[in-house]
């Protein structure tokens, strides 16, 4: 994990601007956050792709593979892989849309969200086993930050 002694510098040709600073914190934190956290999940046996695209499904709703692609930034023949797999697995079908039936959706299974659930379930805990000790102030700034960061979603 990186400290912040081991923020790479800003690239060029940003200034460096408090925001810019920031901003350099912020993205060298999440890319590392993200790397830690594409290990496959044990519990489920799904690749971390498999598990984004499920969960996406999950909170997101179904959706045209194509949308599906969109969202994750991948092409659609490989959101058909994807899908494929967890077909065979019986995480997701496919289905015609209620409204425009010659359209063809993805849905989770049941059993498909599951499995979600425990992936998600084994993130939190291992969260939590690196937030133990934190004391309830740190846990409070944290908190805060984090809302600032979720702030810069929308």
């Amino acid at each position: 994990m990186l400290s912040m002694l081991d923020i790479p510098d800003l690239p060029k040709p940003l200034r460096r601007t408090p925001l810019n600073l920031a901003a350099n914190q912020i993205e060298s934190i999440l890319v590392q956050w993200a790397r830690r956290f594409r290990i496959p999940e044990s519990q489920t046996g799904l690749t971390p792709e498999r598990l984004e695209l499920l969960s996406v499904l999950c909170w997101e709703g179904p959706m045209p593979a194509n949308e599906l692609a969109t969202l994750l930034g991948v092409s659609p023949p490989a959101v058909t892989r994807m899908v494929n797999g967890l077909e065979q697995l019986g995480y997701v079908r496919r289905g015609r849309e209620i409204i425009d039936g010659r359209l063809v959706v993805i849905r989770p299974t049941a059993a498909g969200r599951r499995a979600m659930e425990r992936g998600r379930a084994n993130r939190i805990r291992g969260l939590a086993v690196k937030l133990r000790g934190r004391s309830e102030r740190e846990l409070a700034q944290l908190e805060h930050g984090l809302r600032i960061l979720s702030d810069l979603l929308d």
